[in-house]
């Protein structure tokens, strides 16, 4: 019972536990009504009412569903939660109309014709909002990467990439035996009786050589390089290297070289296009065994039948028990898989009392012939070199060793595949000059497997796929299609999206290199205004993706967009290094991409007779650098003196006559 103390006291302690009561009573049918509603309290002044909305968008219908927190109404009704939602939802609701309208317009070359419902609920309306908006992007580049990809296959369908090369009846011929068979001398005599014929080399040295030889025949013939042509106006023969293939002139016989070279990942695609598209009557291909199964699958696909003439190898390939470096003697090449190791190694053999000559990828063409010459004559005693000496340089090596069966292929250390082995060993014992061919390691636990790569042979797979790679055709149509002109995006689009799964006997070719060039240069404005086909020679050029010669690449590009004369004042200037050689071969390098675009760009880098001679002295700087790393020490010897030994000597038991 109240009393009237309590009454005049509105403090007490009996009202304010009445009042807490009736608060919590007040709480309580509130909170019952706002569950009832689907409400979530939090706290006295803010609740979560769950919001949904419905979009329509084309054929496409859109259900977002989720909480938003808003004020407390002071009625819990729906319409007093539909009133407090609207001045926060509509607004949100209202952008992401907005923007999947704009990502339609931009993303969808034609309207959308996919019905469906999508439905997205998610505890925050905004979050369900937000993967609404990214699910729908999404499906919207699906769909025009599915109409894309079927525009490319109706119009640039890769079905179509070899059938489209090939020009008129021909007759394919495999010339098949390990090194030191004669295929390629047989090939060339063929060569040599045609009335008009190409030769195509995998390395610029190897085209030179033959080039040399048919002039020395008597045959006119002219030489086409990466930097270089030497045009007789006279001649219906060509020398070249493999990717500088004419494939616009109709010839008798075309004589393609290490053709094994079909199944490379990264030079594979320009032995196809030779082979497809060269127009000769006669193709000779000269390879391995190992290759003779990529030969006939192309042929196969061609639609051409495939001859095949064998080769034996003259004098026999032996392998020997490993020596160390101090073993070494005059005829002996050492092979290592790397510049540094190559210019390491020759000063050792130095310090052993040696003299060496160098061959490794990096040194120009005119300097690796100097070096070549250097061990034919004997002025140097050993070789020295990286494994480009298994590509057809015909050297007069006695016996050749191996450093090490692990190369670094650019990703990862791996052991020498056997065609690997057998191509690089198999240039041991020119025939003429050695009885045998000798091949050993540093390393006596790899004879082991050297002598297993070298005696057994395992055919490769049947229907290996044929590497290809786009033409510039290939990328002018797939702009066409695709919307952009970007030749880092094209080639990307082309690795990732233009071979279908059916497509299995075809493989692209690995393009990053290509790609990360493009992308280096089209990063500049200026360069993009120059034409798409301009660009994708330029994509292709002989540069490293990092570094400084891709930044000098990009200077040569912008001003070729804006002068329309490139100069050579680049090559000339200064660059760091860390000793005289690596400047040389630096500077070297950048004469070489010089002279390569100069021989597609005559007009713009007008100064490539000069830069020819740079190149030459340059040449003589890294041949004198060379000299000093490979010549024989001059060392000051003492007189012998006579040695004292305590008791009688000493004999290696094992190594007593029986």
């Amino acid at each position: 019972m109240i009393t009237g103390d309590d009454i005049e006291d509105p403090a007490g302690e009996p009202a304010a536990a009445q009042a807490l009561a009736e608060l919590k009573l007040e709480r309580a049918r509130s909170k019952k009504a706002a569950k009832a509603l689907g409400w979530k309290l939090i706290g006295r002044d803010m609740a979560e009412i769950r919001a949904e909305r419905q979009f329509r968008f084309g054929p496409r219908t859109v259900v977002v569903r989720g909480r938003v927190p808003v004020p407390l109404p002071p009625e819990i009704s729906m319409e007093a939660g539909a009133q407090a939602l609207a001045p926060i939802v509509d607004p949100a609701a209202g952008r992401f109309a907005y923007a999947i309208e704009r990502s339609a317009a931009k993303l969808l070359s034609a309207p959308d014709d996919v019905e469906r419902r999508h439905v997205f609920e998610k505890s925050s309306f905004f979050s369900a909002l937000e993967d609404a908006r990214r699910e729908l992007v999404r499906e919207y580049q699906e769909l025009e990467n599915r109409r894309v990809d079927a525009r490319v296959e109706a119009d640039l369908g890769l079905r179509f990439y070899l059938e489209s090369l090939t020009t008129g009846a021909r007759a394919f011929e495999y010339f098949v035996g390990p090194t030191n068979s004669g295929k390629t001398h047989a090939a060339i005599e063929v060569l040599r009786e045609a009335e008009s014929g190409l030769y195509l080399a995998p390395l610029r040295l190897l085209a030179l050589e033959v080039h040399e030889r048919l002039t020395d025949l008597g045959v006119p013939a002219s030489l086409v390089t990466g930097e270089e042509r030497i045009i007789d106006p006279l001649a219906r023969h060509v020398s070249s290297t493999v990717e500088m293939v004419d494939l616009r002139r109709d010839i008798e016989v075309a004589v393609v070289d290490e053709t094994q070279m079909l199944q490379d990942e990264q030079r594979g695609w320009a032995w196809t296009l030779a082979i497809a598209g060269v127009r000769a009557k006669r193709v000779i291909m000269c390879g391995s065994q190992d290759g003779l199964a990529a030969a006939e699958g192309l042929a196969a696909r061609l639609g051409i039948p495939l001859s095949v003439r064998r080769f034996e190898r003259k004098n026999p390939l032996k392998v020997v028990d490993a020596i160390p470096l101090t073993g070494l003697r005059p005829g002996d090449a050492v092979v290592a898989f790397s510049r540094n190791a190559v210019v390491e190694l020759q000063g050792q053999i130095r310090q052993a009392g040696r003299s060496t000559a160098a061959v490794y990828g990096s040194l120009s063409p005119a300097v690796r012939r100097r070096e070549a010459e250097r061990f034919r004559t004997g002025e140097a005693e050993v070789l020295v070199a990286t494994d480009a000496i298994g590509l057809g340089l015909n050297l007069p090596i006695r016996r050749l060793v191996f450093v090490s069966l692990e190369k670094f292929d650019g990703v990862t250390t791996r052991m020498l595949t056997p065609p690997e082995v057998r191509q690089i060993a198999g240039r041991a014992g020119r025939y003429g000059i050695h009885e045998e061919g000798q091949v050993t390691t540093l390393d006596p636990r790899a004879v082991r497997f050297l002598r297993a790569s070298l005696e057994r042979f395992e055919p490769p797979p049947e229907g290996l796929p044929i590497w290809i790679s786009p033409t510039d055709e290939h990328l002018r149509r797939l702009a066409a299609i695709i919307g952009t002109t970007r030749v880092g995006r094209l080639l990307q689009f082309f690795q990732t999206r233009v071979r279908r799964t059916q497509d299995t006997d075809l493989r692209i070719a690995n393009l990053t290199d290509t790609i990360e060039v493009a992308t280096a240069l089209e990063m500049s404005d200026r360069f993009l205004e120059l034409p798409l086909t301009v660009r994708c020679t330029y994509s292709r050029a002989p540069v490293p993706s990092r570094g400084n010669s891709i930044l000098v690449l990009g200077r040569w590009g912008e001003r070729h967009a804006t002068d329309g004369i490139v100069d050579g004042a680049d090559v000339t200037a200064g660059l760091g290094a860390r000793d005289s050689l690596l400047l040389y071969e630096d500077r070297s390098r950048l004469a070489t991409l010089y002279l390569w675009l100069a021989q597609r760009f005559p007009d713009v880098y007008v100064d490539g007779a000069a830069i020819m001679r740079v190149r030459e002295r340059l040449d003589d700087d890294i041949h004198d650098a060379l000299l000093q790393h490979g010549g024989r020490p001059r060392r000051d010897r003492k007189a012998p003196t006579a040695i004292r030994r305590k008791g009688p000597p000493k004999f290696n038991k094992r190594r007593l006559p029986k």
